[in-house]
């Protein structure tokens, strides 16, 4: 007997825990042999299980563990879920209610308690069935060498192909030896490649473990076989043993056929353009010849050879190679034709085909209908936009790089690139076929930043203002727009403004072609000047009358200042004056304004004589006194017309606009008659007279 014995009560139904095993009891044996254990190239009937249900179940989640399989089907010798970690008991099990087992009873010298049992029958269609599994107990390390030598085994009934029939042969062997795999015969002094200690496990509560084993043998395909898995205690049922079966593994060598589709995430038909379907054969080893995989049948509503390139009626693993594939390549006709298929039956063993199905759907690919040109900007904002066509909408957008784009999803976008960039958009849909990509270059340049200065901002008109351009960087051209209609198109432009208030703009353009632009409203404030202008009262005056009045019509001024001409000024609006003599004067009015502009206007005062005095002797003898016939003022007549006749009445003389030079040209002293028709200012009058010569 063993000298400790320790039961763990563990709950039934399903356990799981994150980084253990999670084991689940609620499939029925038949249920774990079709759903979990059977993989491919067998057809299983005939499932059962003898034994207690405690003892079976699924397990999963083996990966976290260091059991080797991530899952499949559990069968022990106690309960399944006592497999569950950590290891924290030297001996753990449950003693169930089955029984003893004949098969595995021959494996042992002692009795066989709390036996599970599970069997059924398959037909394998290729050469070799195989699965993999682990086993553990908890009879390690204690037990080794002794008489409690838990047992199982992977029995097999039916024809070997080598001859004759298998009996129960149990395909559980140590790898390169005709032993079964016990606790006697794998532990830490035996066969130690095949077996690691699980003292202190964190996951698995076995004590010990195999590593993961492969059991298989040869078949002859299309037959049926019988296969019984069975588990149990020898000795006693105390402590509990278990073999873990992987998920898919009993399976065949058989040739595979799968289908795929080329575009990773696309959907799981062929698209017209997009998305090819691989049809691949696979075959359990390698062959020193090529193999081939024939196509007994091809058919659909699409038409090979014009829907797709012509597909031959077998696929070839080349020598050396395990597998191989065709690839359906859908045609882009632009025809509207609703999903077609495709379908093709090969025979993968002698007894079994396998057919393939592929749906061949529309698609025209995504296409761009317009292209944004590349472009530039001046540190600036601009809109992206892309203008896809095709495919499935709605369209899947992307834009990169996304830190200087607004919305990264939108065909319409805003960015600010701190720099020359390209932009890339992806546009792709829902149907998983490759995305379709456009570039836009933008060049980024510097920024205007717009400037200038007058070297005045107000006066009086005409104001003429000197303006500089301050723009920058690497300013080339220029257009000014003064406020009053004018422009000019020079740098630093000189401008005359009359009166009025003014706004002024500039335009510039870089030597990138950056456009910068300012606008001053009111900047330049031109006053005017006043509107001068005076009359004077009267005109024209006598010597007899010298005083004239002056009327001041200005507008506009707010002081006044008189300049008559004669040295004498007035600061009076208006203003009268009296002059010394006759004569003409240039009479000036200056007007200012209350910003201080000014405007000046002159007129001429003129005071005349408007008498004559006419001698009545003269005595041209050459002594420079009296010499000659002189009538005062006559200089100052607008005209005059001199005649002089003799006693006679023979005329002696006679002179338009007479210059006081006639002397009597050696005329006969004696008394001569004059007469005088002149013309003033203010009237036309005749005179005459008498004029005397005495020369001696």
């Amino acid at each position: 007997m063993k000298k400790l014995i320790i039961f763990i009560l563990v709950l039934s139904g399903s356990i799981s825990s994150y980084g253990q095993l999670q084991i689940s009891q609620t499939l029925t044996p038949t249920q774990l042999v079709h759903q979990v254990l059977i993989g491919y190239g067998v057809t299983v009937s005939n499932v059962t299980y003898t034994g207690d249900l405690q003892a079976i179940g699924s397990f999963n989640n083996g990966g976290t563990t260091n059991v080797g399989l991530y899952s499949g089907v559990i069968m022990t010798s106690g309960k399944a879920t006592i497999a569950i970690g950590p290891n924290s008991s030297v001996g753990a099990g449950f003693n169930n209610t089955g029984g003893s087992d004949p098969q595995l009873a021959s494996l042992v010298t002692t009795a066989i308690h709390d036996a599970a049992v599970l069997e059924f029958d398959f037909v394998p269609i290729a050469d070799t069935v195989k699965f993999r599994y682990v086993f553990g107990s908890d009879e390690y390390e204690e037990y080794v060498g002794s008489s409690f030598n838990d047992v199982f085994g992977f029995f097999i009934s039916g024809v070997n192909p080598a001859g004759g029939n298998y009996t129960s042969y149990n395909m559980a062997r140590i790898p390169g030896t005709t032993n079964p795999v016990s606790i006697n015969n794998v532990n830490q002094n035996l066969n130690t490649t095949f077996y690691f200690n699980n003292n202190n496990g964190y996951t698995i509560e076995y004590d010990g473990m195999t590593v993961v084993l492969e059991a298989w043998t040869v078949v002859t395909p299309c037959l049926t076989y019988h296969f019984k898995a069975a588990i149990g205690d020898a000795g006693d049922g105390v402590l509990d043993s278990g073999v873990f079966l992987e998920e898919g593994s009993f399976s065949t060598n058989a040739v595979q056929v799968s289908t795929n589709f080329t575009i990773p995430g696309a959907i799981q038909k062929c698209i017209e353009g997009c998305n090819d379907a691989e049809i691949k054969v696979s075959i359990p080893k390698i062959l020193p010849y090529d193999y081939i995989v024939p196509i007994d049948t091809m058919w659909g509503t699409a038409t090979n050879g014009t829907d797709f390139p012509l597909l031959v009626d077998s696929i070839i693993v080349p020598a050396g190679l395990t597998e191989a594939s065709m690839v359906l390549v859908p045609l882009v006709d632009y025809i509207t034709e609703g999903q077609e298929d495709w379908n093709m039956i090969f025979v993968t063993s002698p007894c079994t085909i396998d057919t393939v199905s592929i749906p061949i759907i529309d698609y025209v690919p995504i296409e761009f209908s317009a292209h944004q040109s590349d472009t530039m900007v001046c540190s600036d904002s601009l809109e992206l936009k892309a203008f896809p066509i095709n495919g499935w909408a709605p369209y899947i957008i992307d834009w990169t790089p996304a830190s200087t784009v607004s919305n990264v999803n939108q065909l319409s976008t805003w960015a600010m690139p701190p720099q020359t960039t390209t932009y890339v958009i992806s546009v792709s849909d829902s149907s998983g076929c490759p995305a379709k990509y456009d570039t836009i270059n933008v060049e980024v340049n510097p920024k205007v930043m717009t400037s200038f200065m007058p070297d005045i901002f107000q006066g009086c008109e005409p104001l003429e203002v000197q303006f500089t351009d301050m723009s920058a960087p690497n300013i080339v051209s220029w257009k000014w727009h003064f406020g009053d209609g004018d422009s000019s198109f020079a740098q630093h432009p000189n401008h005359i403004y009359s009166a009025g208030v003014y706004n002024v703009n500039i335009q510039v353009t870089s030597s990138s072609g950056c456009k910068g632009e300012l606008l001053v409203t009111n900047l330049i404030h031109s006053w005017p000047k006043p509107s001068v202008g005076f009359y004077l009262d009267p005109a024209v005056t006598s010597i007899e009358f010298p005083t004239i009045g002056f009327v001041n019509t200005s507008t506009g001024g707010s002081t006044w200042l008189w300049d008559f001409g004669d040295g004498g000024t007035a600061t009076t609006k208006n203003a009268s004056h009296t002059y010394p003599g006759d004569g003409e004067y240039t009479v000036w009015l200056i007007a200012t304004s209350d910003k201080g502009c000014v405007d000046s206007i002159s007129y001429f005062a003129n005071v005349i004589v408007d008498e004559i005095i006419v001698p009545n002797i003269i005595t041209p003898n050459g002594d420079g006194m009296n010499d000659y016939f002189i009538i005062e003022n006559i200089e100052k007549l607008e005209s005059s017309k001199l005649k002089i006749y003799n006693r006679w009445g023979k005329l002696v003389y006679s002179s338009e606009n007479y210059q006081n030079n006639w002397d009597g040209d050696g005329a006969a002293d004696g008394v001569y008659f004059w007469f005088l028709d002149y013309k003033t200012y203010f009237r036309e009058a005749s005179e005459k007279g008498t004029v005397t010569i005495m020369s001696e």
